[in-house]
């Protein structure tokens, strides 16, 4: 188990579009106030992650329940400290259990 030191909200792009194809409305908001750890990746597994995402940026470490269903597509927004406010987009999520208890996610910073 990491320490967590930070919180976040997990939010779900809207899927809803206009007549002309575009994406319209606001993201749902999954979850409120989830603690996680943040790891940035350096050297090899650096490397390593961006052969598969070419903006892997960092590990997060959260719990997530899962009746939340978080995806790939969903993002995460930092809140609290200097860095509130600033999103992380969810590359790839590892749960070896199913259970949500101990989730690893890599995560870009760049587009959503």
């Amino acid at each position: 188990m990491t320490l967590k030191r930070h919180v976040c909200d997990i939010k779900r792009p809207s899927e809803t579009r206009d007549s002309r194809g575009q994406v319209t409305g606001t993201d749902t908001t999954i979850a409120v106030d989830v603690p996680f750890s943040l790891k940035p990746l350096t050297g090899r597994e650096r490397e390593l992650a961006r052969q598969e995402f070419a903006d892997a940026s960092s590990l997060v470490n959260i719990h997530l329940d899962p009746a939340w269903g978080v995806t790939p597509a969903d993002y995460l927004v930092r809140r609290g400290g200097v860095l509130s406010g600033r999103s992380l987009a969810i590359k790839y999520i590892r749960d070896d259990e199913t259970s949500g208890l101990n989730t690893e996610m890599l995560c870009g910073e760049g587009d959503l």
